[in-house]
């Protein structure tokens, strides 16, 4: 089969089991790279396992002794050495299935599917997270569910819609099924481009949802060490900049602020903010280093995937002790609260030694604080133990557990959903077999176009069965901490599958925007009237 490209459509066919699969290279369901020489580690069964039965360029890395401690516990010496973080994509997939031959089987719906969700994997992550040696469908390994993509995440119309198109080899033909495709799976939920982006020309990477905080999309940022099959920024990845939040001039973001004092947090995120090398990374946050600079701006959060995805970020990164110095300066100096917002979604995330070695450095010499968040998924870790485990791990490496989010109504959602009762269960299990320092961890959360919205629980009103909410966040503060009511529903996934107990409203339109608030009290003294009628 030869290479062919066509002007203007960016397609180019594939070899796939004897068949021709055409693929939209210039859409990034193709991500390009060179492909990656094979890591020298060894392949070994995960820690927690036996404990419990592109478009970034590659970064060049010099090896850090390491730091004088104890083995295998916080802070634990690893032996360095010297990698550079080259992505696993499309074009060298096959080169790692002859190592790991059980993907070799799954080379045709990986690629098929990556048509319409961005794939990329981190080396660290298939050689020391997915346990290779496992029994049965491989498919089922909570790792490798979270990085490589299926048909099964579209639906079965979907599915038979792009399978169609790609029978005729035609490039306009599966470029327009799978824009069809994509525009379905409500690439910006939650009015992220409608609602949350201020409304300045210059203003590309911005968004300002809740009055105290503002999202920062950097321009250099817009990848990541992975993707995870059930983002919800998965439209970030795929090359059209009408669905991309992206920006690289810090002089118009910092203008902003200086107009908006009533913001006191600014959340770095993307794609990964830890994908930059950190001189670039460092025009975002060396102001910060003067604390008379923008000084109502008190919290820098970071949200990441790279402590578990590419742990070397931390530690062997040729830039990494100058990322650490930075941020240390930040807070010292400039006195300025730097939380790293990391995305850990199992407890097999901290059982390695880079992990744990990436968490002490960002600890003591950094001097940040690690909270941690994940969404409660079907497959990967819909389950309470691995839930307490985590948190207890975490707690015990130094980690505050912060948020149990539900799945976004986006890409995959029908894919990897949990019930609201389920998730609510799967908490209430989790949380009460850990003790009180682990029980920071708010949720199940889900976050939606009026805000946060917990579910708290279920109870029966009036003799009905109803949910118990509150709002954790909400476009109108005034809801902040008010407590709600909806019918209970068995199958409910997202608020907007939620309806209001009989003769009650919801808090928000049918858009999702606030209603006026309406303090608990009045709906506790209605519940009273309807029972004393």
């Amino acid at each position: 089969y030869s290479v062919l490209y066509e002007a203007g459509t960016g397609i180019t066919p594939m070899k796939v089991n004897g068949c021709a699969l055409t693929l939209l290279a210039g859409a990034a369901a193709l991500q390009v790279g060179v492909p990656p020489a094979l890591s020298s580690s060894h392949r070994r069964v995960p820690a927690a396992l036996m404990q419990q039965q592109s478009v970034s360029q590659p970064s060049e890395v010099e090896p850090l002794a390491a730091a004088a401690g104890e083995t295998n516990v916080v802070g634990a010496e690893v032996e360095q050495t010297n990698e550079r973080f080259t992505p696993i994509t499309l074009q060298s997939l096959d080169t790692w299935a002859e190592k790991f031959p059980r993907l070799q089987d799954k080379l045709a719906d990986i690629k098929m599917s990556s048509l319409i969700f961005p794939f990329k994997a981190s080396p660290y992550l298939v050689e020391e997270l997915i346990d290779w040696e496992m029994e049965g469908d491989i498919s089922t390994d909570p790792f490798y569910r979270l990085i490589f993509p299926t048909m099964d995440m579209l639906e079965p119309s979907a599915r038979a819609t792009l399978e169609e198109a790609c029978a005729t080899k035609e490039p306009l033909t599966i470029k327009a099924a799978v824009e069809e495709i994509r525009e379905e799976l409500n690439p910006h939920p939650a009015g992220q481009k409608a609602l949350n982006a201020p409304k300045k020309a210059e203003l590309t990477g911005v968004q300002h949802k809740y009055s105290e905080t503002v999202l920062f999309f950097a321009s250099a940022a817009q990848t990541c060490h992975a993707y995870c099959t059930y983002c919800f920024r998965w439209a970030q990845f795929i090359g059209d900049s009408d669905l991309r939040f992206a920006q690289k001039d810090a002089g118009s973001l910092f203008d902003y602020l200086a107009e908006h004092e009533e913001v006191s947090d600014i959340l770095f995120t993307g794609g990964d903010p830890m994908i930059m090398k950190t001189r670039v990374f460092k025009q975002y946050f060396e102001p910060f280093k003067d604390p008379t600079f923008l000084p109502h701006v008190k919290n820098l959060r970071i949200g990441t995937r790279a402590l578990t995805f590419w742990p070397q970020r931390f530690t062997t990164d040729a830039d990494a002790d100058e990322l650490l110095a930075l941020l240390r300066e930040v807070k010292e100096v400039g006195g300025r609260h730097i939380a790293v917002m990391s995305h850990l979604g199992h407890v097999r995330e901290l059982s390695t030694d880079k992990v744990r070695h990436a968490i002490h450095r960002l600890k003591q010499e950094a001097g940040v604080i690690i909270r941690s968040q994940s969404p409660v998924m079907r497959g990967i870790n819909d389950d309470a133990k691995v839930w307490a485990d985590k948190w207890r791990e975490e707690v015990r490496l130094g980690i505050v557990p912060y948020y149990m989010f539900m799945a976004r109504d986006t890409g995959a959602q029908a894919f990897f959903d949990v019930p609201l009762v389920r998730a609510q269960q799967l908490y209430a299990d989790a949380i009460r077999n850990t003790s009180g320092l682990c029980r920071t961890a708010r949720g199940p959360s889900m976050s939606c176009t009026p805000g946060k919205v917990e579910v708290v629980g279920t109870q029966e009103v009036m003799g009905v069965p109803a949910f118990v909410l509150r709002f954790l966040q909400c476009r109108d503060e005034k809801w902040i901490g008010k407590v709600f009511f909806a019918k209970y529903d068995p199958k409910a996934v997202w608020f907007d599958d939620l309806e209001p107990l009989d003769g009650m409203e919801l808090p928000w339109e049918y858009t999702g925007l606030p209603r006026p608030c309406i303090d608990e009290a009045c709906q506790i003294e209605y519940l009273m009237s309807q029972e004393n009628a």
